[in-house]
């Protein structure tokens, strides 16, 4: 997925335009061609105040947006500055009601080159026409963990996206919060499934029978841990056991099973795995994959309460 960049005119040209225009018109009419010269100059200059801020990202971080870790909750700041650039991506999206959030796309761009504060991380929301606008930026003492990941994906031409959340609205101010993972795990190690979106990843379920795959996890980690990845969830049915027969969850990683959710764990995420595809077309979640020494190797999957 790339980003579109939106191309106007600078306002140095426009300026020059009005100046030029001015000057024939005072040429041609004399001191009303001044004064109607010097009025649609204060247009240009209140019309170019009045804008809503949107940025278009540097073309070297337009080729492609890197999916990041949705494993967290992280609120942003500076919203009451970008009032009208939000509400233009609220009122394209929808929601069930006034009180629920209204989803967005954000992207995160690093700003070291920020006057005020070099550790700045400018929080972007996607529009429907693929460019963005400015929403905010995140607090300074997360910034300062963020930006270091988000320089090195700039440096090979992508930019971090993860979920938003719009709140507010009507006669109440927007807010904005993202769902981001913490820096330690924001990169994703493995992400094959391409751009479908992930389940919340809010609570941690283990997996159970990896002993019989440990091939395919040596595989996906490929000598390192711990690996962040996406898994895919699918309906199966307990082949051994006091459940047998029953129905439960397999994981998938890179299309091979590593394992299945248990009885317990299946009877509370059937559910959501299955309106979870029928809303995205596949049930992915996060999952992270450690090393437990003579357990050998386990995944812990990140998924909704």
């Amino acid at each position: 997925m790339t980003m579109q960049q939106r191309t106007e005119p600078s306002p140095a040209a426009v300026l020059i335009s009005v100046a030029v225009l001015a000057l024939v018109l005072t040429v041609a009419f004399g001191p009303l061609g001044f004064v109607i010269g010097l009025a649609l100059f204060a247009l240009m200059f209140i019309g170019s105040k009045k804008k809503p801020a949107e940025q278009s990202l540097p073309s070297r971080t337009r080729s492609r947006i890197r999916r990041l870790s949705t494993a967290g909750r992280v609120a942003i700041v500076g919203e009451s500055y970008y009032q009208d650039a939000i509400a233009e991506v609220a009122k394209h999206a929808t929601a069930h009601s006034s009180d629920e959030p209204i989803p967005a796309t954000a992207v995160l761009v690093p700003e070291p080159s920020d006057g005020h504060d070099r550790q700045a991380v400018r929080v972007d929301l996607l529009r429907g026409d693929g460019c963005a606008v400015t929403a905010g930026y995140l607090r300074t003492d997360q910034a300062a963990d963020y930006q270091p990941l988000l320089l090195e994906l700039a440096e090979r031409g992508e930019v971090g996206s993860c979920p938003a959340r719009i709140m507010g609205g009507g006669q109440r101010h927007y807010g904005v919060h993202l769902q981001l993972g913490a820096p330690r795990l924001l990169l994703l190690d493995h992400e094959a499934l391409g751009t479908a979106p992930t389940m919340p990843a809010e609570h941690q379920v283990t997996v159970t029978g990896e002993e019989a795959h440990q091939h395919v996890l040596h595989r996906v980690v490929n000598g390192h841990t711990p690996v962040h990845v996406i898994a895919e969830l699918r309906d199966c049915r307990i082949a051994k056991g006091s459940h047998t027969g029953e129905h439960t969850l397999e994981v998938l990683l890179e299309g091979e099973c590593i394992g299945q959710l248990s009885y317990a764990m299946g009877l509370r995420y059937c559910d959501v795995a299955q309106e979870w595809r029928a809303r995205t077309g596949r049930a992915l979640c996060e999952a992270v994959i450690v090393n437990e020494g003579t357990r050998g190797l386990h995944a812990k999957l990140l998924l909704p309460r």
